[in-house]
């Protein structure tokens, strides 16, 4: 499958950035985020359409559908000073399993290293996400707290 996939970034493909907006509010706001909306999302995404400098948004496409989206940014509402951050990683649920997320990933990671960064934070909401990432080489540094949720703050040298 991942022959098929297309990245772009998001400024190269707006079209796209209401189904994006959706698949984001679906999959990760409306869980953890108060008062998420999909017109929200359509709003902070729109932010992230630069192609040289944070905040950024990468998009997988299938047949020119969006079916996935990664962000780099330089901070997910914790840590200040940390930075950059892979932000809103998601995939749509039928496309999962076909290694898309780690295509993504691989994505924002070359884009944080071009700019100069050596390490990559994350932070995952859902207590079983930390599993998949240490199996992609990421480590564990931490817990802390957004939005009323404990998270798990994560690390990658790139």
């Amino acid at each position: 499958m991942k022959k098929n996939i297309e990245i772009k970034f998001l400024i190269d493909c707006e079209e796209h950035l209401p189904i994006l907006a959706k698949l984001w509010y679906e999959e990760i706001s409306r869980h953890w985020v108060p008062d998420a909306s999909i017109e929200k999302a359509k709003e902070r995404l729109l932010a992230h359409s630069n192609k040289e400098k944070i905040p950024m948004a990468i998009v997988a496409l299938h047949d020119n559908n969006p079916v996935g989206m990664a962000c780099l940014r330089d901070t997910d509402g914790i840590r200040p000073g940390v930075t950059p951050w892979l932000g809103s990683l998601v995939v749509d649920p039928t496309y999962r399993g076909k290694k898309i997320g780690e295509v993504l990933i691989d994505t924002v990671k070359r884009q944080a290293k071009l700019l100069h960064y050596d390490r990559l934070y994350l932070l995952a909401f859902d207590p079983t996400i930390p599993n998949w990432y240490s199996r992609l080489g990421w480590q564990t540094i931490g817990d802390d707290s957004l939005l009323g949720h404990r998270v798990t703050v994560m690390s990658i040298v790139i």
